[in-house]
Parts: structure tokens; sequence; C-alpha cells
């Protein structure tokens, strides 16, 4: 047990047992027909009250509850559950087969998957980024703009995406590693900051 009385799990192989069922199960999930992409999950609700339209990215509940992704934790000021905390894999199409290419976690799994596919800034984008920078070394988080981001965050929203609720925050972040790791997942990387 930890400060915090967080348990450790007894049994570490359990905890790779089930990341490979995970990773068995996000393979197949992603290469369905009706797997959605972040597209399919945000729409945008456009404002034309003021001078110049504004548009917000809203989360689609009913393709999420669809997916079965529905939220499993109170989030914010809320009273009732908003949010989904566990993991995620995106899987990106290549020669009709979907491969997975990353794996993220969050608190926030609707908000991240919006920022990973519309956030305005580096630090929301982080994907988006982490690819710009692939292609262009000489490229700084102070340099990046929405206009080179964008490019790499239409190929995002188009990614499919698995998700998989995980309230534990240990088995949390030990999934993400594994899981990269399991899957050989191209874009994550574990350098320390």
């Amino acid at each position: 047990m930890n400060y915090r009385k967080e348990t450790y799990p007894s049994n570490l192989n359990s905890l790779l047992d089930k990341a490979m069922l995970i990773a068995s199960d996000s393979i197949e999930k992603l290469n369905f027909n009706n797997c959605p992409g972040i597209n399919d999950l945000y729409y945008e609700l456009h404002k034309t009250c003021g001078v110049q339209p504004e548009y917000s990215v809203v989360r689609d509940k009913k393709v999420y509850n669809a997916m079965g992704y529905v939220a499993n934790i109170k989030s914010g000021k809320s009273k009732s559950l908003n949010e989904f905390k566990g993991l995620y894999v995106f899987g990106e199409e290549i020669d009709g087969k979907v491969t997975p290419v990353y794996v993220g976690i969050s608190r926030t799994v609707y908000r991240r998957l919006r920022q990973h596919g519309f956030g305005k800034l580096h630090n929301e984008s982080t994907l988006a980024y982490l690819m710009a920078k692939n292609e262009n070394k000489e490229l700084t988080r102070a340099s990046s703009s929405n206009s080179i981001l964008e490019p790499k965050k239409e190929l995002l929203r188009n990614f499919k995406v698995a998700l998989y609720p995980v309230l534990n925050d240990y088995e949390l972040y030990f999934y993400e590693v594994v899981l990269a790791g399991i899957l050989k997942t191209k874009w994550n990387t574990f350098r320390t900051h």
C-alpha cells in the first residue's frame, strides 16, 4: 500500500492476462465495420448569433452510448456521470486492415479525444504535434500553429477508436505501457519529461 492508501495488485500476472485480452479485443473492435472514428464521435455545433459565426465541437452522446462507451465517472461540478475514465486505442486503416497505432489513457476520455482531433493548441493535440514533429524535426511547440497541426488532426479524426473503462489508476497506467508493448503501437513513446 502506498502513502495514499492505494493498494498494489496482488497478482501482476492477472493484469497481464487481462492486457492480452484487451489487446486482442481492440484489434477486433478496430476492424469491425461499424468501429467509429473520432469524426463519428463528435459534431460541430454552429452558432450564428454574433458578427462572426462561431462553432464548438460537441460529443455525440448517441453514438457513444450505441457503442457502449457510456459515462462512468463524475467530472467537474456534475451531479451525474458525465465522463469516461479509461483507455483508448487508435487504429489506422492501411491496405484494408486497421492496425493499432496509439494507446492513450485519461480520466476524461471524452474531452481528451475531442482535444486530439479538434484541439487548437499543441498541448491539446499532442499526438498531432508528435506526428508533425516527426516529419519536421525543426518544429517546436512555440512554432507549431493550428495550420501546421490541422493536416495531422484531420488524419487523426479518421483513426478508428476503441475504448475500455478502467477505474483503478494503477491498472490504467499499467495497461497503457503494456498494451503499447503488446500492440507495438507506432506513436507511443515513454520518454520522461
